[in-house]
């Protein structure tokens, strides 16, 4: 495990190989049951190697946004988080701004915001304050995406955001946009 991460340490690598090694890392996945003793110990070892937040760090690199480099890498964090509740509560130690999950969520990629909104709800419970989006960008998504898929996880995403809010304390989004522009997506959801 370690020789094939060497690659991912350098944060220079080349998008290529860094698109490889993730994907190399990626394929356990597909023949391992997640409750063996087998995908355990692989996670484990990820972890061990702090392989998420290596990937992390690849994704705040200040470059040109890759589609690529940047599904794989959602990808498999996905998968981590879906498995491993240490893996969840790591990578949301590790992502310490809000910007990240507002860069993600307003990628030009149905793909990439759908991994992304689907990472956010794993996440919510772990994330700090700060690394919170914003309720604008959740409704951006609901506003203006045709893809049902997507206004659902970013209600959701919504709801959580909402009732992380203690009750005596004010929430960012307000009574009359949540009725404007939330209700009607919820009573669309029941009818369907």
């Amino acid at each position: 495990l370690e020789m094939i991460l060497m690659p991912i340490n350098d944060e220079n690598v080349n998008r290529e190989i860094l698109c490889r090694t993730v994907k190399l890392l990626s394929l356990p996945f597909i023949s391992l049951s997640t409750e063996s003793q087998e995908c355990d110990s692989y996670v484990g070892s990820l972890m061990d190697a702090n392989v998420p937040k290596i990937l992390l760090i690849h994704l705040k690199t200040p470059e040109e946004i890759d589609f690529e480099k940047t599904d794989v890498i959602l990808q498999l964090l996905l998968r981590l988080s879906l498995i491993n509740s240490k893996a969840c509560e790591d990578i949301a130690e590790a992502i310490n701004n809000n910007s990240f999950f507002r860069d993600l969520l307003q990628y030009d990629s149905d793909e990439i915001k759908d991994t992304s909104l689907c990472l956010l709800l794993k996440l919510l419970p772990h994330l700090n304050e700060d690394s919170l989006p914003d309720h604008e960008t959740l409704i951006e998504i609901i506003r203006k995406s045709d893809n049902s898929d997507l206004v659902e996880k970013a209600m959701l995403c919504i709801i959580q955001l909402q009732l992380r809010k203690p009750a005596n304390q004010s929430s960012d989004i307000s009574k009359q946009i949540f009725t404007d522009r939330c209700l009607p997506v919820l009573d669309n959801l029941t009818v369907t």
